[in-house]
């Protein structure tokens, strides 16, 4: 079911619910009123009969039946009974016999314990009053029925479902007005995001200056579409650049060849051009293995993890670079380590973390003046914190807010050999071990790598 209709039928239910509950609070109220009215009624009438009685001296009914008969006002279907002590009948009056009920001897008898009693006798309200006059003491019965507060109750009845049906046609019709402009600016966004596609990302949803909800909606669709534009940047940018790099060493290998099949050569000649080949291939090799790591750790899939000691895996570090180059050189630093073991104990990928490690560390000593990376470990409020530091005289701060961008490299890389994506997978690694990993440049021309992790204790 479309939201429209949703937001109109809940609207009419509403407004049904409130309608009904409006009418059936009126009705009550009203019928409740019109119940005491006509018992003050019965009781006014009672009392009037009971006063020209007993202020009669002789206790004149003749005189009494012809005012009564003369009285225009008459409640409808009126029957009025008198009883005297004995319960005898001293006066009656019907302007019709049909309007004549059986008086139940009980009714008086509980008429005079009561002194003022209120029951339906047959199907008339009966109102019964005992005047305890010493002289005369009687019980004045007074019936009838309220037809005039039935007639009333019957138009009132009649004109609250006319108008609960008028109300909930009108819900209806402002409810399917009231979902559609609620729903209008929302419509909007559909049509303008449904014209969007990657070819045209530098369209934008409207914004008005109001603080609703629909806005909001706007202004993150644009962000969004911000961020989707730099991502399919990013990602072009990525497979030139992966182009480009896989590219050079195969034209390399490919013109190699053709030199070589010109004429005949000598087997040092041969050899020298399949040593070049070889590392050319060598290079294609670990540019597509580190593209395949980077795909990798971009999945999402899950990762088989255990509990790692980071410090022992900064340990391997230092004999990792001598074996890469004998002139790299590494000094890592503890603080005070903490007695607990769990604070020491990062649950991660040991393959993963030490490859992080081990590119973080290469890129330092490779690139560093004086090919030497410091390395601290410290623990700060349950995290395991690991910097790492060298020396650069060239990068600037703005080359190095892009240092974990995929083929990024510095301007001291120019006659270094490497593909720019060591870093890139580095951070990739540590997102993926929900940690953080951050770089800056100080004052003393150092760059600073700074990894956070949480330990096993805040898992």
């Amino acid at each position: 079911m479309k939201v429209r209709y949703k937001i109109t039928l809940a609207f009419i239910f509403l407004t049904t619910i409130l309608l009904l509950s409006l009418c059936f609070f009126t009705y009550y109220n009203t019928a409740q009123q019109q119940e005491r009215d006509f018992n003050k009624m019965l009781n006014n009438r009672a009392h009037t009969i009971s006063s020209l009685l007993l202020s009669s001296k002789f206790y004149d009914y003749k005189f009494l039946s012809e005012v009564d008969s003369a009285t225009r006002n008459l409640l409808f279907a009126e029957n009025i009974n008198v009883f005297n002590v004995r319960n005898e009948r001293v006066y009656h009056f019907a302007r019709n016999a049909s309007d004549t009920i059986n008086i139940p001897v009980q009714l008086i008898q509980q008429a005079r314990i009561e002194k003022k009693i209120i029951q339906t006798v047959g199907n008339k309200k009966t109102l019964a009053i005992y005047n305890s006059d010493p002289d005369y003491p009687i019980v004045v019965i007074v019936s009838a029925n309220d037809e005039n507060g039935r007639q009333k109750l019957s138009a009132l009845k009649h004109n609250l479902t006319y108008g609960f049906l008028v109300g909930v046609l009108l819900s209806f019709i402002f409810g399917w007005f009231f979902s559609n402009s609620i729903l209008r600016p929302l419509i909007q966004i559909n049509n303008r995001v449904d014209k969007i596609s990657a070819s045209n990302f530098e369209e934008r949803l409207p914004v008005k200056h109001l603080k609703d909800e629909w806005n909001k909606l706007a202004q993150t669709f644009n962000s969004l579409l911000s961020r989707l534009r730099e991502s399919f940047e990013l990602q072009g940018r990525f497979i030139a650049n992966a182009s480009h790099e896989l590219s050079t060493p195969l034209t390399s290998v490919s013109n190699q060849i053709d030199v070589v099949l010109r004429k005949e050569r000598s087997k040092e000649e041969y050899l020298h051009v399949l040593r070049s080949v070889k590392t050319d291939v060598q290079h294609m090799s670990a540019l597509t293995q580190q593209l395949l790591d980077i795909a990798r750790t971009s999945s999402g899939g899950a990762i088989q993890t255990e509990n790692l000691r980071v410090d022992e895996l900064l340990m391997e570090l230092p004999a990792m670079m001598k074996k890469i180059d004998s002139t790299y050189a590494v000094s890592v630093f503890f603080d005070e380590l903490p007695d607990e073991e769990s604070y020491c104990l990062v649950n991660g990928n040991y393959a993963l973390l030490l490859a992080a490690f081990k590119n973080i560390t290469e890129n330092g000593c490779k690139y560093s003046p004086n090919q030497h990376v410091k390395i601290s470990l410290s623990f700060i409020e349950n995290k395991i914190v690991i910097l790492f530091s060298n020396l650069s005289t060239i990068l600037d701060s703005a080359e190095i807010e892009n240092i974990f961008q995929p083929f990024q490299r510095g301007s001291n890389a120019t006659n270094i050999k490497g593909y720019g994506l060591g870093l890139s997978l580095t951070r990739r690694i540590i997102l993926l071990h929900k940690g953080e990993v951050k770089a800056e440049l100080s004052k003393d021309q150092n760059i600073m790598i700074s990894v956070i992790l949480k330990s096993v204790l805040l898992k």
